[in-house]
């Protein structure tokens, strides 16, 4: 199935174009939103931690590791909470 998105059309894949972003400062909170389509690490080392909770299983966080700033991970998320997160920024990717 093709999907019509921007003016064009794509065929179905896990690489669709993002729409819009949010940004959420992550290091030391804990934030719930819509479930997104991937998300951008903004301000990270080499080592550093992001808790997620993943959009196909609520109520279960996942602790995500050596995460890296400018990376575009392709994960659907529905919250980044603060207990083992050491990343300064996320960007929500729709």
């Amino acid at each position: 199935m093709d999907v019509r998105a921007f003016g064009s059309v794509y065929g179905q894949s896990a690489t669709l174009p993002y729409a819009s972003g949010c940004l959420i400062s992550a290091s030391g909170t804990s934030t719930n939103f819509p479930s997104c389509r991937g998300f951008y690490v903004v301000d990270g080392g080499d080592n550093n931690n992001l808790q997620v909770i993943f959009s196909d299983s609520p109520g279960r966080s996942v602790t995500l590791t050596k995460i890296k700033a400018g990376q575009v991970l392709p994960f659907s998320i529905t919250t980044v909470s603060g207990a083992a997160t050491t990343v300064g920024s996320v960007l929500l990717l729709y």
